[in-house]
């Protein structure tokens, strides 16, 4: 709403209440203020008069030219050895880092907690896994080097996942008290891959990923849902390993009953062709 419009909405509202409970007090504005604390619909009005503003700049900058992500920095930074402390063992915090962002996931101890779907994934900067599915300690890491398109823009999507779902805390540095460099060159790298985003959101509702949970002593577990992928639709899917001819990566993705037969897509060993759920080989 335009700033002027509220002014007046707010002058008007505020000497109405006066003149009727307290005419007096027109003359007086620390009287006024006081008078005007009392009331909560009040406060909560000129909370909202002030916030217009702020929360304009905060849109503005939330977002960036190319398409990734800008956040506010915060101070805090993480070693390899810190970052590792927060795996949320006896009750403790749970965090996680994505391309040298690091993220508070406590509030998701089912998933991200000792025993959870995806607790790997707490205490380092496994990056890469999140679009390559290996989830195992040499592919828990930061290096998102040689990537496809579709990695960069799968990762920009996570980091938009987390940046609106869980609070960013800090920065991941390596052991020399550095960002790490895939930090700077992941910027680049998203911003290429978003010369591509069209097609890439055709394809990725087109081949939805798998929600996918990693046990050790199991293996992985890749299956389909309505909302797997972050792709709400009216189809489920059948799980299926995809791979694109600009990725040197296979990732799980969710297929439709007439889309079975496309060359990009491979049965998975050992599972049934109509299984909305696949357990993969250790």
């Amino acid at each position: 709403m335009n700033k002027l419009v509220k002014l007046s909405l707010a002058v008007l509202l505020l000497a109405s209440v006066i003149a009727w409970y307290q005419p007096n007090l027109i003359y007086n504005t620390k009287d006024i203020h006081d008078f005007a604390a009392k009331f909560p619909a009040l406060v909560s009005f000129f909370k909202w008069f002030h916030a217009g503003k702020a929360t304009n700049s905060k849109v503005e900058d939330a977002s960036s030219k190319d398409g990734s992500p800008e956040l506010a920095e915060p101070t805090r930074i993480f070693t390899k050895e810190e970052l590792a402390k927060y795996k949320g063992e006896n009750g403790g915090d749970i965090y996680l880092a994505l391309m040298g962002r690091v993220f508070d996931v406590t509030r998701g101890r089912d998933y991200y907690g000792p025993g959870g779907g995806y607790s790997f994934f707490s205490g380092v900067d496994g990056s890469r896994a999140f679009v390559t599915g290996d989830f195992k300690p040499e592919g828990l890491i930061d290096d998102i080097t040689g990537l496809g398109s579709q990695d960069y823009i799968g990762l920009r999507d996570w980091l938009d996942f987390y940046m609106k779902d869980y609070q960013y805390i800090g920065l991941f540095y390596d052991a020399d008290g550095k960002t790490t460099e895939y930090y700077h060159d992941a910027k680049q790298w998203i911003k290429e891959a978003s010369n591509y985003k069209e097609d890439e959101d055709l394809f990725k509702e087109k081949f939805p990923m798998c929600n996918i949970e990693y046990k050790p002593e199991e293996g992985s577990r890749v299956w389909c849902s309505t909302k797997s992928g972050g792709i709400q639709r009216d189809w489920v899917g059948f799980p299926r390993s995809l791979y694109s001819a600009d990725s040197k990566n296979i990732r799980c993705a969710c297929a439709q009953e007439t889309d079975l037969n496309d060359s990009l897509l491979k049965e998975y060993p050992n599972c049934p062709k109509d299984a909305t759920s696949c357990m993969l080989p250790k």
